[in-house]
């Protein structure tokens, strides 16, 4: 990967007039491999072990770091293109997977598979690296508004401008287990036992 890293690094600074450091080089082909966390991936591209998480998030925001996102996009299709490794296509092995071990009476094989499938598809979040507090949960409506102020102000890129429709005397919908649904669930503790 390092002639394809350094032709595309090449183009990149052409086209954003910025250099890329070694550091983001790196920080690139470690993230689109894919096998770590992000802050990992800052520590092995060298960035300190206190800052790396810091680091990482800046590093993908692409209004801070457009040249190291372009990158990431960049390799990212060329380890499309070579090895036909997609989102959809993981999705879709992943749930042959978890079919074929559930099949196998497998189930904890089934739930990784499935945990991996709502992983990919943004469903879940590994909180393993996640050592904040998240605040939102204590505060209310109005100081909510402002911190997405701030955060709008901060992240400009990040909203899209619309315009919304507050929707208040909507009641939730109650979902009604259907009952053909009811007898697959008898029938799958049955076969348990």
């Amino acid at each position: 990967m390092g002639k394809v890293l350094d032709r595309k690094a090449d183009k990149i600074e052409e086209t954003h007039g910025r250099k890329l450091t070694n550091r983001q080089r790196e920080f690139a082909k470690h993230y689109v491999d894919g096998m770590r966390s992000n802050a990992a991936c800052a520590r092995l591209a060298g960035y300190a072990e206190g800052a790396s998480r810091i680091q990482a998030h800046k590093l993908l925001d692409p209004t801070l770091f457009p040249h190291v996102a372009e990158l990431i996009a960049e390799l990212r299709e060329d380890r499309e293109r070579r090895y036909g490794v997609t989102l959809t296509g993981q999705i879709k092995r992943f749930r042959e997977l978890s079919g074929g071990a559930e099949d196998s009476e497998q189930y904890s094989a089934a739930i990784v598979a499935e945990k991996a499938i709502s992983s990919l598809g943004g469903l879940t979040v590994d909180r393993r690296e996640t050592s904040h507090f998240h605040a939102i949960e204590q505060m209310d409506g109005k100081e909510i508004e402002e911190r997405l102020i701030v955060l709008r102000k901060q992240n400009p890129g990040a909203f899209i401008e619309a315009k919304y429709e507050v929707l208040d005397d909507i009641k939730p919908e109650v979902s009604v287990v259907k009952k053909d649904e009811e007898e697959n669930i008898k029938k799958l503790a049955h076969n348990k036992g």
